[in-house]
């Protein structure tokens, strides 16, 4: 049944072809201009009526008639390819007709698209119900010719190659901030864990969710591009065993962005956890970190949120985080060595520059900033 089926879409009908053989004949393009492509046919014209490199096309959309650059046309692929699956298989491969490609399959909620050995990925605006456990299931064992494209179709296809190669296999996510690399790369790790299986209790999804709370929660900030922008570089390591189930798993990171903590970006914020922890601190702790009475002029712009539901958001987050630090096996007493350190950086920040009337002021927040200090490794003020 299945060759049946794929054999039936190979073939095309006579309309289809009479359709693909009309669309030729007229010479569709693509007018490419500032606010993008327009979709236009070619008109035929007298030889020497026009100048050199022009020639006359006919808007599709109004109907306006313009005389072009022949370096502004591209040629147009015939709808039948408005959603191919892989852009290298355009019959005319150039940017506005891969452009119109993505846009008819990001319309159809088809996200994920083949450009040859690679893939494209259009980042929706919400969470889509595409990654689930029944989703990975479709794909497992099967080989990239015979799917959808999908990023569970690459996973699929590292972790094919790894068992029959017995070589190691890298999948690299590259585009600006914003765009998934982030959340694919969880994504990749889920399908692969899930897939493949693991062994032991030294390494499972939960431990890998927690890492990836704890690095969101201190390598994440809000952008001008991106509320949730991921400000470092990882390195994501699988290691699996002869029997294909990963064994254990490491993530090295990169945090490029340290400069953010004292010199903020304007119209963005510094790292979440500082938002977190002056959110979700109970009574205790925040007498102990002297945070009772925020500074609202830090000068590193630390501020707490404003917004009801933004403080809620980050009370919810850091008990999340501290969930997450309980499953990887940091103990309270380090959890609280790291709020101290971060309640150190706050009143360094806040401390700033004062004027001559507010030096006794500012001597206290130095002094409890070496407090503090003294007390994340251990010590005391005599």
């Amino acid at each position: 049944m299945q060759v049946i089926e794929v054999v039936k879409d190979l073939v095309k009908t006579e309309e289809q072809i009479t359709a693909e053989q009309a669309w030729y004949g007229s010479e569709k393009v693509w007018l490419v201009h500032k606010k993008g492509f327009s979709l236009a046919t070619v008109l035929k014209t007298e030889c020497g009526s026009l100048p050199e490199g022009k020639v006359k096309i006919k808007l599709e959309h109004d109907g306006t008639i313009l005389d072009v650059d022949e370096d502004d046309i591209e040629k147009a692929n015939p709808p039948t390819y408005d959603r191919s699956e892989d852009l290298a298989s355009l019959v005319y491969l150039n940017e506005s007709s891969m452009m119109h490609c993505l846009r008819q399959r990001y319309g159809g909620n088809l996200i994920h698209s083949f450009a040859g050995p690679n893939m494209v990925v259009i980042n929706p605006l919400s969470t889509p119900s595409m990654y689930s456990e029944k989703v990975m299931h479709m794909f497992k064992g099967c080989r990239r010719e015979d799917t959808a494209p999908h990023v569970y179709a690459v996973a699929q296809s590292a972790y094919r190659n790894l068992l029959t190669t017995q070589q190691d296999q890298s999948i690299v996510l590259l585009g600006k901030s914003g765009s998934g690399k982030t959340t694919n790369c969880q994504h990749l790790v889920q399908y692969l864990v899930s897939i493949a299986g693991s062994t032991g209790k030294i390494f499972s999804a939960e431990k890998w969710q927690a890492v990836y709370t704890i690095l969101e929660a201190f390598g994440n900030c809000s952008t001008t591009m991106n509320m949730n922008a991921s400000r470092f570089s990882h390195v994501v390591s699988l290691d699996f065993d002869q029997a294909g189930q990963v064994a254990s798993a490491s993530i090295q990171t990169m945090l490029l962005d340290k400069l953010r903590v004292s010199r903020r970006p304007e119209a963005e914020s510094t790292f979440n956890v500082f938002y977190y922890v002056m959110a979700g601190a109970d009574g205790a702790l925040r007498t102990e970190l002297h945070l009772n009475q925020l500074n609202e002029s830090s000068a590193f712009g630390i501020h707490s949120h404003s917004k009801t539901e933004d403080k809620q958001r980050a009370l919810q987050q850091f008990t999340k985080l501290q969930a997450a630090m309980k499953v990887l096996g940091i103990s309270v007493e380090e959890q609280r060595a790291l709020w101290l350190i971060l309640g150190a950086i706050y009143h360094l920040g806040a401390a700033g520059a004062t004027k001559a009337d507010e030096d006794e002021g500012n001597g206290m927040r130095l002094f409890l900033l070496q407090q503090l200090v003294l007390e994340s490794v251990g010590l005391s003020l005599p």
